[in-house]
């Protein structure tokens, strides 16, 4: 996560700060900063376990490291006997499927959970995304072999992963809420691995119940990805609490 106090920023310069309690839109960004702002980050909020981090760091390590391992003369026989070590001693002590949905949704656990962004979550890449001034939403991501799809290229399925989620987070930053209902996507241009991608999503228009959000990713100065979506107000249960549901959707 970045720091003003330890790193630079987003695109090179020190960044403003919204604490983890605060609300992390727009419409708090302007009350606090002003009309214009360099690109806030979203606010680091604390596991619940503090080795939880720690242990999926670990595993998106080992993910990038079998990644694509065919052919490529390494000894695994050890390797797996001692994976297999560890799984056999972590999956008597989870909590089911069921209960841990249940958990997932107390405190900021679906923000630390979901695969885009959360840092619970190794099959996270993970995208750290930041709220501009001009009502955007902004990222930067490389992606490396674990997400391929064609030769040297990021999957289809998981540019419209990010991309969906990225909606999701503009309309929260918008001051909207609502769930995916219509999506479209438009492959312009090869997605590549190994090179950084500029990602970002802004909402075009809202009304009512709906909200119509774009968002593209580019490779340098190429589009390769832009979408447009329709996210409409709605709720679900949530897991574990009779009677509640959330209008969160992705992102949120």
């Amino acid at each position: 996560m970045t720091k003003q106090s330890d790193s630079p920023g987003f695109g090179g310069v020190p960044l403003p700060k919204l604490g983890p309690n605060e609300d992390f839109s727009l419409e708090a960004a302007r009350k606090r900063l002003g009309e214009t702002f360099e690109p806030i980050p979203t606010p680091e909020l604390p596991p619940a376990d503090p080795d939880l981090d720690r242990a999926v760091a670990e595993l998106r390590r080992l993910r990038e490291a079998t990644a694509a391992l065919a052919h490529s003369e390494v000894e695994l026989g050890d390797i797996a006997d001692r994976l297999a070590e560890v799984a056999d001693l972590l999956e008597p002590r989870v909590p089911s499927p069921s209960k841990r949905l249940e958990t997932m949704w107390t405190g900021a656990g679906t923000r630390r959970s979901n695969p885009v962004a959360g840092p619970e979550n190794p099959l996270a890449p993970p995208v750290q995304f930041y709220g501009c001034d001009d009502g955007s939403v902004r990222a930067e991501v490389t992606l490396g072999p674990v997400y391929q799809g064609p030769p040297g290229c990021v999957h289809g399925g998981v540019s419209a992963l990010i991309i969906d989620h990225m909606m999701g987070f503009a309309n929260h930053w918008g001051g909207r809420f609502g769930m995916t209902a219509h999506y479209e996507i438009d492959y312009r241009s090869p997605t590549p691995l190994l090179e950084p991608l500029s990602l970002r999503a802004w909402v075009q228009e809202g009304e009512g119940r709906k909200t119509w959000t774009h968002a593209t990713i580019h490779a340098g100065e190429r589009l390769c990805v832009e979408a447009r979506g329709l996210f409409l107000e709605a709720s679900v249960p949530v897991p574990g609490q009779p009677g509640t549901e959330s209008m969160l959707g992705d992102g949120g």
